[in-house]
């Protein structure tokens, strides 16, 4: 039972910060029909990106606002709408959390300071350290849709 415990703790620990499983920037990728088109995606305080479609087009996850253009000679010009949301690897930050309340139970009624209590302190920092550098670097967001697909009309 001690390895099953042991193993959970050391997945969630590993899988926890977004900022060390996602990073701090974001793909969006861009196609059009007919390609050749241009890109741009703009975002609230001067973010932006642009390229060719089919583009790779990067932006960091903190960024909010966003929206699409895609516009190419001779066709209606489209804007597509990105919603900034969370990731799941930042509530998984939580789960480390769990160790603050637990040491302060092992530690406080009973007085104990043993190994064991200590370790679950050390988890919960651990935990309450990625929630912090998560919301720090913006890791915590994720943009949808993350692939953006549109078929310009002639105008």
């Amino acid at each position: 039972m001690k390895r099953v415990i042991a193993s959970f703790l050391t997945v969630s620990f590993l899988s926890s910060c977004a900022t060390m499983t996602r990073g701090r920037d974001e793909v969006i990728t861009v196609d059009s029909n007919p390609s050749g088109a241009n890109a741009t995606i703009k975002c609230a305080g001067n973010v932006s990106a642009s390229g060719t479609t089919p583009a790779r087009l990067t932006i960091p996850r903190k960024a909010d606002g966003c929206h699409v253009n895609v516009e190419k000679s001779g066709m209606r010009a489209q804007t597509v709408p990105i919603e900034r949301g969370f990731n799941a690897s930042y509530w998984v930050n939580f789960v480390p959390t769990l160790g603050l309340p637990i040491y302060v139970f092992a530690v406080g009624p009973f007085g104990g300071s043993d190994g064991t209590a200590v370790g679950w302190l050390a988890f919960g920092l651990a935990g309450a350290a990625g929630l912090l550098v998560d919301r720090v670097t913006g890791a915590m967001y994720d943009h949808d849709p993350k692939v953006i697909k549109v078929t310009l009309q002639p105008e």
